[in-house]
């Protein structure tokens, strides 16, 4: 009698799993497919891919800098207690990379700017200190694998001003920053604002800043507003989207804008000059519910013989498959699709830190994906249907097992 009362406890049990994962099938399917085939994590924690200058990719993890030939991997440089990179950038033609760590000084919110050379015997330099007219009481606050040092300063006539600049050290006894572009509190309407984000296209943050590679500089108040400058390097256009933004693409010459609540906007055509535009609500192409970081992965790939687009993008949860934005040049509206087969096999469970484009051959796109804990994965996203959830959309290396960095030409 205990036993039947124990089944039948048992198949009540079951019945009401059956009812509750029934209602959210796909859901469940994802999580157990999540468990059964996700790359389980190696170990090994990326910050960022620094470009592949000479056919050798460079990178950082929690434990120093690296460079690999897609075979074996050389450490240039150690992480300590008192020598840990915050970012980096390979300054190939000096055969050197430059990087940042924080300044002991428990008083001092600058970093401190080192470098270590890509060749033997790859000794740390001591503190590098360069210099910036104009400015006073100048703030090192990031680098990008591009090249550009972002600090801010105390301008006399502008106020708080912040510079993406270069370094230069032609005379080494007097190392500068060099500027490139500014943003003023006076100049650019921005009293009471901080810098909130500096956004380059997923998998060009180590492409020089021009026009076919801009950046986005968003800046954000206490209060909750936000102010927006796109800019090439010669020119700053401002635009009025008050909210956070994740990270932005470029197709078929229009700009579209990723929010951290799930928006996409048509931007419109990419500026080319100074200017002032708004975007509002009209422009906006879906609202898809996910929550994105700053600089979140977003690459859009256009369809080779029509007028598709497709925009990538993995939210904030690792646990989230990529999520693909679709839609046609004229349309107003876009939908979404996750993926979770093909290029996306081995990312629904991986939080994407760095990306890397290395080409595109035959319709297909390839990248290199560094993972907070699961590894380094080649991928390749055929182009036409990159929106398709099956083995069709492309493929993906496993983990750390890319084997070479030549591009995908078939599937």
């Amino acid at each position: 009698m205990k036993t039947k009362r124990t089944y039948g406890i048992l198949f009540s049990i079951l019945a009401a799993l059956l009812v509750i994962t029934g209602c959210n099938a796909d859901a469940s399917a994802g999580l157990f497919r999540q468990i059964s085939e996700s790359t389980t994590p190696v170990g090994i924690q990326y910050r960022q891919l620094l470009g592949k200058p000479a056919s050798k990719l460079f990178f950082t993890t929690t434990e120093g800098i690296f460079f690999t030939d897609g075979t074996a991997a050389t450490q240039i440089k150690v992480n300590s207690a008192e020598s840990r990179n915050m970012a980096a950038y390979v300054d190939n033609g000096n055969n050197r990379v430059l990087f940042l760590i924080n300044d002991p000084d428990p008083n001092s919110n600058s970093a401190k700017v080192r470098s270590v050379p890509i060749v033997p015997s790859y000794t740390e330099s001591s503190d590098l200190t360069p210099t910036y007219a104009g400015p006073t009481s100048v703030i090192i606050q990031n680098l990008y694998a591009n090249g550009l040092f972002r600090i801010q300063g105390n301008d006399t006539i502008n106020g708080k001003t912040f510079v993406l600049a270069t370094y230069d050290d032609t005379v080494i006894a007097a190392p500068v920053f060099s500027k490139v572009i500014d943003f003023s509190e006076v100049a650019d309407s921005l009293t009471g604002y901080s810098i909130d984000s500096v956004l380059q296209m997923t998998g060009k943050e180590d492409e020089v800043l021009s026009d076919a590679n801009p950046i986005i500089a968003s800046f954000a108040k206490e209060d909750g507003s936000y102010k927006h400058f796109f800019t090439n390097g010669t020119f700053k256009h401002s635009f009025a989207l008050n909210t956070r933004l994740a990270n932005f693409t470029i197709l078929n010459g229009n700009a579209y804008l990723l929010t951290t609540d799930g928006k996409l906007y048509n931007a419109g055509a990419v500026p080319t000059a100074d200017g002032t535009t708004t975007i509002s609500s009209s422009n906006l192409m879906i609202s898809s519910n996910k929550v994105y970081d700053a600089n979140a992965f977003m690459y859009g790939v256009r369809y080779a013989t029509g007028s598709t687009n497709h925009i990538i993008t993995k939210s904030k949860s690792s646990s989230d498959p990529l999520y693909v934005l679709s839609f046609a040049d004229s349309a107003t509206t876009a939908s979404g699709e996750s993926i979770r087969y093909g290029y996306g096999e081995y990312l629904d469970s991986a939080e994407i830190v760095s990306t890397l484009y290395l080409g595109s051959n035959s319709g297909i796109d390839t990248l290199l994906i560094a993972t907070n804990e699961n590894g380094l994965f080649k991928i390749g996203i055929k182009v036409d249907t990159a929106n398709q959830d099956s083995s069709n959309n492309g493929r993906s290396s496993q983990s750390e097992e890319y084997q070479d960095f030549t591009l995908y030409s078939t599937l």
